[in-house]
């Protein structure tokens, strides 16, 4: 056999990155046994449990809070604002992100998932439900992967107000500081161990902005409202208590983009539940009656009795407004007014129930719907245009008068009309949202979040399938390796000696001839102390040229 031996340089090798995607696919006792674990985990504001003494001595925290809190500030916390700082990759009009009371964790090794699970690969099964991810790092039904944009309203933009409250739960108690329960028993304590002197009964904004769920942060202040948990069609949310004895209120800044004109569809939707009796009358959502003004252009307003400091002052709104949603004992209402003609419709509904409500104008028609059904429809006949500079109030009529007494959750205004089929699918979903949680593809962790899909995840033995690939980066390293004509034009194998012996030194007669050229068969790589690091075997062997420069490139990946 015959060899050369050349020295690469830097212009000779190349280093290529690639993706592989490698499919994995589990059941509980696989999962477990491959060190992929899921944990039901809850809020509080401590960052470590209270242990009891009946405690494990690592163990004990059936609430798993850490865990809670790491994802809370990883990827949930202010991921709007602070989206440069997030873990992962996020857009806000394709992924939302929504974290309440309680959240099902399911963390991934990184040996499985390598450099990020593949978007679009994940599937999950349990005895309840089967999900996926939409690519986007949203979970969805499996059952609704297809429909979504077709059953929701989805873009993020048309949903111009949203009161959940997502983060309500954080206020169910006002008095509890540590928002903790250790051993069944509440911890009413404020500071050190000692109780409040002066308990809360009531929430109202303190000083400082507080804003809405949607992606605009629409500026709105809380007065004298509590929050509690209730059922939305099969989970439960953050919802607001009003109490009409102490003239609880919600207000929201004008602005135009609530000003919907002649010709202007919209939507408006909530839960709500009115306790006022069969005689009394509650403001639900409105944006009528009262504004806010300059005291410089209203002299008269100056130190006056009713409202001596605070700026801006409120005032009478004009006449005309976009919107009224009220009832009056068993009767919803909904109205427009250009300021001469007022357009009213209205149907009947259970008192003390909690019933979703959704009122729409589309194509000059007025509408109302309880509970996804149709309950009444009329021609709006305004003729001007509505729009005005009012607040918006929820829970009362212009933050004076006509106050509700019971409970309203999801309040939501689009700027466009809603379908009755997402109508329906936003109802069943309780918070209208058809994302079930988030996937972070590029730290192996999964959060069932959306409080109707919770037993997702709740137990041992719970996964019937879980499926994804991995992406494992993977290196193709490439060498080339040019061998001028006259550095390989002979060989030492045996057959071309003159007698077939390895101690025969004189060569075969045959290599003499112009014709005569050797084969390369195997190429081997070494170090810098000629130590083999990788050999390379030819299909068949390559015939060299005693004419040009042949060139082997020898690839393998790490």
């Amino acid at each position: 056999m015959g060899s050369v031996f050349k020295k690469f340089t830097a212009q000779d090798k190349a280093l290529i990155p690639f993706n592989a995607h490698k499919q994995y696919d589990f059941t509980s006792a696989s999962a477990a046994s491959n060190s992929l674990t899921w944990f039901n985990s809850s809020w509080t504001s401590e960052s470590i449990s209270l242990y009891s003494s009946a405690s494990a001595i690592y163990g004990g925290d059936t609430k798993n809070v850490i865990k809670y809190n790491q994802i809370d500030h990883l990827f949930y916390r202010n991921f709007k604002k602070d989206i440069g700082v997030r873990f992962g990759n996020n857009h806000y009009l394709n992924q939302k992100r929504e974290l309440y009371e309680k959240a099902n964790i399911l963390s991934i090794p990184t040996g499985l998932y390598g450099h990020e699970i593949k978007p679009g690969s994940f599937y999950l099964s349990s005895s309840t439900y089967e999900v996926i991810d939409d690519g986007y790092g949203n979970l969805v039904r499996y059952d609704q992967k297809d429909l979504i944009d077709t059953n929701y309203e989805t873009d993020v933009r048309s949903r111009i107000l949203d009161i959940g409250p997502i983060n309500g739960f954080k206020r169910y108690d006002l008095n509890v500081y540590d928002g903790y329960t250790v051993d069944g028993i509440d911890q009413y304590f404020y500071l050190d161990g000692v109780k409040r002197v002066n308990p809360i009964s009531s929430y109202s904004t303190p000083e400082g902005d507080e804003y809405d769920d949607s992606y605009f942060y629409n500026l709105l202040q809380y007065k004298n409202v509590n929050f509690s948990s209730q059922t939305l069609n099969g989970g439960n949310f953050p919802c607001i208590d009003f109490n009409s004895t102490i003239l609880p209120s919600i207000k929201v800044g004008h602005k135009g983009d609530f000003n919907f004109n002649k010709n202007d569809d919209f939507t408006i939707s909530f839960w709500a539940k009115i306790n006022h009796g069969g005689g009394g009358t509650s403001y639900l959502v409105s944006k009528s009656t009262t504004k806010e003004a300059n005291p410089g252009n209203f002299p008269e307003l100056h130190n006056s009795a009713s409202n001596p400091y605070s700026t801006p002052y409120e005032i009478e709104a004009e006449p005309q407004f976009p919107f009224e949603i009220y009832a009056i004992g068993n009767q919803i209402y909904f109205s427009r007014s250009d300021g001469e003609i007022t357009t009213t419709i209205n149907g009947t509904f259970t008192l003390n129930t909690m019933t979703y409500f959704t009122c729409r104008v589309k194509d000059g028609t007025m509408a109302i719907f309880k509970n996804a059904v149709s309950l009444v429809t009329g021609t709006d006949n305004t003729i001007k245009q509505t729009q005005n500079t009012a607040n918006i109030y929820i829970g009362n009529k212009g933050g004076k008068e006509k106050y509700l007494n019971g409970s309203i959750s999801q309040i939501q205004i689009y700027n466009k009309a809603i379908t009755n089929t997402q109508i329906g699918f936003h109802l069943n979903h309780g918070n209208s949202s058809p994302y079930i949680g988030n996937i972070f593809y590029k730290n192996g962790f999964i959060t069932i979040t959306h409080p109707k899909y919770l037993s997702m995840l709740a137990g041992a033995n719970i996964i019937q399938s879980l499926q994804f690939q991995g992406s494992h980066q993977i290196y193709e390293h490439e060498y080339q390796c040019t061998i001028e004509e006259h550095e390989y034009n002979n060989t030492t194998n045996i057959s071309a000696r003159k007698i077939g012996s390895i101690y025969e030194q004189k060569i075969a007669g045959f290599q003499t001839s112009s014709v005569f050229k050797p084969y390369v068969t195997t190429i081997g790589l070494y170090n810098e102390s000629n130590e083999l690091l990788v050999v390379g075997k030819l299909a068949q062997p390559i015939r060299m040229s005693n004419e040009t420069d042949t060139t082997f490139v020898l690839r393998w990946d790490t």
